[in-house]
């Protein structure tokens, strides 16, 4: 990349994607899952950290899905947190 073009998604980085995943309690634990797990297992098969994710959460506590299990979280949700 030249020194004044802008990043694009289309160029290659170096760095791991930021992905921050917002959960609310009531969704569902397969949808948590079908976000997470293929972030995961590219991480696993790449053998390096493409995706940097977390989990957070509107008050930072452990949203509780539908079929009544609590999802860990790393925090809570702000808004003035960069990710990409």
């Amino acid at each position: 990349m030249m020194k004044n073009e802008k990043p694009s998604i289309f160029r290659a980085e170096r760095l791991p994607l930021k992905v921050t995943l917002l959960v609310f309690s009531g969704s569902s634990i397969m949808c948590v899952a079908s976000a997470v797990d293929p972030l995961r297992a590219a991480n696993r098969i790449a053998g390096e950290t493409l995706f940097d994710f977390r989990l957070v959460s509107v008050t930072g506590e452990a949203p509780v899905t539908t079929c009544g299990l609590p999802v860990a979280v790393s925090g809570r949700f702000d808004a003035a947190d960069t990710t990409d």
